[in-house]
C-alpha cells in the first residue's frame, strides 16, 4: 500500500510540473523552468535529463525543431552547454517565475 501511495504521489508531482511548464508564456520560460528544476533536483550545474529532444518537446508542448533552435540560442548566449541529454548550466536560472533571477545581484 505504501509503494502504491508513493507511485501515485510521484505521478501527481510529474503531472503538476508538466501542467505548470505548459502554462508558461514563452518556450524559453518553459525550457528555463524545466532545466532549473532538473538542476535543483540533481544538486549540480551539470546533469542528465531523462528525455530525448522529441520527448522534451512533447513535454513542453513545443515543436522539436523550435526547441533545438532555442537551445542553440541559449548556448550561443553563454547560458548553457549541452550534448544530447547532458546539460551544464553556465548561469543559475530561477526555478519559478516568482523567484528572483540570481544573476541580477
Amino acid at each position: 500500500m505504501q509503494n502504491l501511495t508513493l507511485a501515485v504521489a510521484q505521478k501527481g508531482q510529474y503531472l503538476t510540473r508538466k501542467l505548470e511548464d505548459s502554462t508558461r508564456r514563452t518556450m524559453r520560460e518553459r525550457l528555463q523552468d524545466y532545466l532549473s528544476a532538473q538542476y535543483h533536483k540533481a544538486g549540480s550545474r551539470t546533469f542528465v535529463i531523462p528525455l530525448n529532444r522529441q520527448d522534451l518537446a512533447d513535454f513542453l508542448f513545443v515543436d522539436r525543431s523550435a526547441l533545438s533552435n532555442e537551445l542553440c540560442k541559449m548556448r550561443d548566449e553563454g547560458l548553457l552547454r549541452f550534448d544530447r541529454s547532458r546539460f551544464e548550466l553556465l548561469v543559475e536560472m530561477p526555478i519559478t517565475q516568482d523567484e528572483p533571477d540570481p544573476n541580477d545581484e
